[in-house]
Formats: C-alpha cells, structure tokens, sequence
C-alpha cells in the first residue's frame, strides 16, 4: 500500500540520519500498536546503507539476531551474535573504523520483559558511542508504551536522560485517510464515514481490507469477515492493544471503556456503568488520558479550565466500535449468533457515524479554522439546557464562530438561525464577551 502522510516525522526521522553523522544518537519511537511506526521507519530509511533493522522477539537474544543473519554478514560481522555484548562489541569495531551505523530495535520492549539487566549494557554502549562520537544511530520503537516509559523515562531505569529525541507517533487523521479511499476508487463521503467509524485510525487495518479485497465491500460483508465470524481479521485486534498495557486491571477499563462506548460521558454516570466507587474512578482516567492517549476530558467551552463541569470522550473510532458492537456482543458471538449481530450493529451504526462525524468535522475547522480564537469546545450541560457541537471565540474581536454538525440532509439556513439565537444566550465565563459578533454554520456529511 502506498504511504500516506506523516511528512513531518519522515523530515524529523531524515534530520536524525543526518545529525548522527557527527556523532551518536539515541532516540525513540513510542504509539499503539497499529498505528504505523514500523511503516514509518522504513519509509525513512528506504535506501539508507548500514541500517539494520531488528524486531525483537521475546526470549533468548540470538533468535532476533539469527533473522537478519545475512544483513549482519553484509555490514561487516563475521558471526551472529549470541548476546548483547558480543552485538554491541561487534558493532563497536565496526564505528571504530569510521562507518556510520543505524540500528532500529522494533518491539524493543520484548528484550526487557522478563530480564532488565541488559539495560545497564545498553547505556554502556550508548554513553561510549557518544562520547567517541561515533557514526550512529539507535532507535527504539515500541507500541507497550507503560514498559517503554519504565525503561527510558523513569529515574531508576539505566537508560534515564539518554534519550536525545522522540517521536510520540499520533493517529492519522481522517483527511488522510480519505486519499487513501479516493486512490481505491471510493468517493462518497458517506463511504468515507462508514469505514472511518468501523476502522478509525489505524492504517494498518485498511492495508489488510485492501489485502483481502474487503475496502469496497457492503457494510455487512466487511463486518462479518473482519469483526466477527470465522475469519475475524480483527476480533482478537483490541485484546493484542490493550492487554500488555492495562494487564490485571484489565476488567476494570473495560468497564470504563464500554460504558464510554454507549456515549456515556459523566464521571458519576461512568463509573456506576462501571461498577466501580465515583471517587475510585479518578484513578483509572489518568491513565487512559495521559499514558495511553485513548480518552480526552473536555470542559464546556463557556467554563473556566478548572471547571468540575466535563466530560470524558474516546479518542478513536475504533476503540469506540470495538466496545460498543464487539466487547458488547461477545456473548451472542459466542453461541454464533453472527447474523443477529451484524443487524444490531446495522440498526445502530449510524448513531455512531454521529458521534465520529463530530470527530472529523473538528479535525478539518481546526486545520484551517475560520478566524483567531481564544477557547475552542463543545457547549454542554448547560444550565438552559443549550448544546452547540462546536464553537470558537475571539474576545478582542468579540466574535463568536459556531458550528451544528448533522448527519443527513437539513435545511441548513433554518439550522444556522436556530444555532445563532442559542449562542446568543449563551453567559462565558472562560472569556469575556458583550454583544458579539456571531456567525453559524451547519455542515453535513456531504461537507467532509
């Protein structure tokens, strides 16, 4: 499949190329599994010479070693190696003689799982190149990004203060990924949001529907042969994402996370979904907001930041259909109630693409956004019981710009009054504004 975006990270990935020609770097690659990194990293470095690149297998070193066997004879080594030392040894000899080396370590955290004690051989390696000034690049790529952390950024880890770069790969975003539709033949935007809501941001699971001749395919075959039946290209795809990272609590976010998947934002309404005690729960949101970037907290647009007014919201669309059709219905899967699920998920599909059409119209005002602002959001829980989908304001222009995004055909000047008189009632407490300026605007699915 052809690459698409990420124009920044390869720029930044090429700047490492170049920086590590005067001296040794050692810098990471950290987000989800799915999300492209490997893809990244060999898009960059297509046609680099003496870039070695190894993807780690759990247990005994050699056997990741042992796959790139002749790779290794090409750069010079005249065995493959048993262990670290005698890699880091070999490839020491091999700066040494002033050749430049690139080495990329993909699901490095598998060398580290059950023994961490070749940190410390790491961090000899790492500090000796750099002050030599070796020729070298050392990368870390990882999608268990709770074990990544341990090893790089906390204190008592060997190799703490030694990373000199990363990249936290983010999803890519929808507009992306509708080149990628259009260059397969798919230009409805309807289409465009279907496929989105089933499959979210992962460019990974559209290579494979493409692989298996499924990105045109009706909505019914797709979700048969890829979420649920007996091929399931993806029905164990949320399990291989999560389990390393949330492990024995595991239970417990998949509580929180499916009671955010039926479009439950409350704290207090979370948590009883969950099972779980109200003042418990904020110990379990950090994590999915700031470790693992699945969840967002949002505060009404018109509210102070420290507002206790919020609400908590999936990032993905794809964590958002996995809890909601998958997660939900395991039971009925399991007694091969196929057919039955495929139309619970039908009859309900579009009250999803509602919700992801929010996503995709933010992604699109915010990368060129109609006028300067001040606060950006959602307006919600309002005392006037006022909901607007999004709205920008400007305090020293005194102007307000809002949005009401609508999943099928509407009258939209209609609407755009309607939308005009709400804001006008609207009291801010983030900003101070007196009589302004307001313009609204109502965009459907055909404006994506």
């Amino acid at each position: 499949m052809k690459f698409y975006g990420r124009k920044n990270e390869l720029a930044i990935i090429r700047g490492w190329f170049r920086a590590a020609k005067k001296g040794a770097l050692f810098n990471t690659i950290i987000g989800r599994r799915r999300i492209g990194k490997t893809r990244l990293w060999l898009e960059a470095s297509k046609k680099k010479k003496n870039c070695l690149y190894l993807f780690c297998l759990p247990g005994p070193l050699n056997r990741t070693f042992e796959q790139v066997e002749p790779e290794l004879y090409e750069i010079g080594f005249t065995s493959v190696p048993r262990n670290l030392s005698e890699f880091f040894k070999a490839v020491s000899l091999f700066l040494s003689k002033g050749k430049a080396l690139t080495i990329f370590f993909d699901e490095v955290q598998n060398l580290f799982q059950e023994e961490t004690g070749e940190l410390a051989l790491f961090q000899h390696y790492v500090d000796d190149f750099k002050r030599k000034e070796y020729p070298c690049l050392i990368v870390f790529c990882g999608s268990v990004r709770t074990l990544l952390h341990t090893i790089l950024f906390e204190e008592h880890s060997p190799l703490y203060g030694r990373i000199d770069q990363k990249i936290h790969l983010e999803p890519l975003g929808f507009y992306v990924l509708r080149d990628l539709f259009v260059d397969h033949a798919i230009h409805k935007p309807e289409q465009w949001l279907r496929l989105f809501s089933m499959f979210g941001t992962n460019p990974r699971f559209y290579e494979i529907l493409i692989q298996f001749d499924l990105l045109k395919a009706t909505t019914e075959e797709i979700l048969e042969k890829s979420w649920l039946g007996l091929i399931g290209l993806f029905s164990d795809e949320l399990n291989k994402m999560l389990l390393p990272e949330l492990k024995k609590l595991s239970h417990v976010y998949t509580g929180i996370l499916s009671a955010m998947a039926k479009f439950i934002q409350d704290a207090n309404e979370i948590a009883n979904q969950a099972g779980i005690n109200t003042t418990s729960l904020g110990n379990y949101l950090p994590f999915l907001i700031e470790d693992l970037d699945l969840v967002y907290k949002e505060i009404p647009v018109t509210e102070k930041p420290n507002s206790k007014n919020s609400r908590y919201v999936i990032k993905d669309p794809f964590i958002y259909f996995w809890y909601r059709y998958i997660e939900r219905n395991k039971a009925l899967l399991e007694l091969g109630q196929t057919g039955r699920v495929v139309r619970n998920i039908m009859e309900d599909l579009p009250n999803l693409e509602g919700r992801v059409l929010e996503m995709v119209f933010r992604e699109k005002i915010f990368a060129k956004p109609p006028m300067g602002f001040d606060v950006a959001g959602s307006v919600f829980r309002n005392r006037e019981g006022i909901e607007i989908d999004l709205l920008l304001a400007a305090e020293k222009e005194n102007r307000i710009y809002a949005y009401e995004f609508k999943r099928g055909d509407v009258n939209k000047r209609i609407e755009s009054n309607r939308l005009i008189s709400k804001v006008a009632r609207l009291k801010f407490k983030s900003i101070r504004m007196n009589n302004p300026e307001i313009t609204g605007k109502v965009l459907t699915t055909k404006d994506i």
